[in-house]
């Protein structure tokens, strides 16, 4: 049972009755919420306490769980003429981030564009009620800016197409194993096609999988044991024409306004992770011929550059990318600087403390205040457009 009364103070004007049976109706699951995180799983707690809970610390916590989202419902809530703005919108985007889930799997948001123009008219009432759409696209990595927020009344709806273990060389090749040029190119000319869809940040993250795997894999693949930084230098800048090449053709020259080009992160693995012979299975399917076991013996013999080398890897292939967005018009985000200690290395913090070094992305829960402000730019920067044009 729940006391309705409660909860007035939350949804004032609204009836506590009427908002709790239409979150009901979006689809949230108090058990589910519960069962989703250890800490609180196994608890004996009722629904007015997993509630309560939520409002009071899993909004701020981001705590997600698997949720099947009515939309219509959801666009209803959106409605709701509630005094609360701020605890509104954290609510909207906690459920909102569910918008694209189970709708053409593998990829979230589906990888064509099939799901979000399929559910475009959605998007567009929520916008209406605050919501602040945009597009991200990308490797794993870009599941970073993938990132629900709150500002005042208004709330963040990312539209992630998720391309994992995507290569920005790759993109430009229909022909790869993965296909995942060709899916993007066709996400956009759907996208394309959306009312006001252009009006929309779209940002790009693509580039840290060829340098932190498809250059080694090359290296093996010819065995290559001995490290040339020149060589890896040149490898950064042909990965970076490539790349460019393909989004300068994927987005006219007045699109690109919206286009932001996102930085590769400061590399994560430890010198230690890579002495042991570190690999991602999928990747190394995608991008070698060679065995997991084969590729895995390869990389403990070749020679690898260091963290603060591999930085310096980073850190030019993003001087590159910067250079040819001011050439071709697309934005800018710097998604590196923010994770660096003064010594021009990751910052411990942005490392995932579980994995002791063995993982290449960085900790989502320590780096989402800095890419949340990006987000927010990117947003930002194109509504100034869209007021200035």
């Amino acid at each position: 049972m729940i006391d309705a009364a409660a909860f007035k103070s939350l949804c004032e004007p609204v009836p506590a009755a009427d908002f709790i049976d239409l979150l009901w109706r979006v689809g949230f699951s108090a058990e589910v919420y519960r069962e989703a995180h250890n800490d609180l799983a196994g608890r004996n707690w009722d629904t007015q306490t997993i509630l309560w809970h939520l409002f009071r610390h899993g909004l701020d916590e981001r705590r997600a769980a698997p949720q099947r989202v009515e939309p219509q419902a959801l666009v209803a809530m959106a409605r709701l003429p509630m005094y609360g703005g701020a605890f509104k919108a954290k609510l909207l985007t906690y459920l909102s981030q569910h918008l694209f889930e189970h709708v053409d799997a593998p990829n979230s948001a589906g990888s064509d564009g099939g799901a979000i123009a399929e559910r475009w008219d959605i998007v567009q009432a929520l916008t209406r009620e605050g919501g602040c759409p945009y597009f991200i696209a990308g490797d794993s990595h870009s599941s970073q800016y993938a990132r629900i927020g709150a500002k005042y009344d208004a709330w963040t709806l990312p539209i992630h197409l998720l391309y994992t273990g995507g290569s920005a060389a790759g993109l430009a090749n229909f022909a790869s194993r993965s296909g995942y040029g060709r899916q993007l190119q066709l996400a956009v000319q759907t996208i394309r096609a959306l009312p006001d869809a252009n009006r929309l940040p779209f940002l790009l993250q693509f580039g840290q999988v060829d340098l932190e795997f498809v250059y080694h894999y090359r290296r093996v693949r010819d065995g290559k044991r001995t490290l040339d930084m020149d060589d890896y230098m040149a490898f950064c800048d042909a990965i970076v024409a490539q790349y460019i090449r393909f989004v300068a053709e994927l987005f006219i020259a007045e699109e690109r306004k919206n286009v932001f080009l996102v930085s590769v992160f400061p590399p994560a693995l430890s010198d230690a992770a890579w002495h042991a012979g570190y690999l991602n299975a999928d990747i190394a399917h995608r991008e070698a011929t060679a065995s997991v076991e084969d590729l895995r013996s390869g990389i403990r013999e070749i020679e690898i550059a260091s963290l603060p080398q591999r930085t310096a890897i980073h850190g030019h292939y993003n001087d590159m990318l910067r250079a040819a967005c001011q050439q071709h018009g697309f934005g800018y985000v710097d998604g590196m600087s923010p994770f660096l200690l003064a010594d021009g290395i990751v910052d411990p913090r942005y490392v995932i403390p579980e994995t002791a070094g063995a993982d290449h992305h960085l900790d989502a829960r320590q780096t989402y205040r800095p890419i949340r402000k990006l987000i927010w730019d990117c947003i930002k920067a194109t509504e100034r457009l869209a007021h200035s044009g």
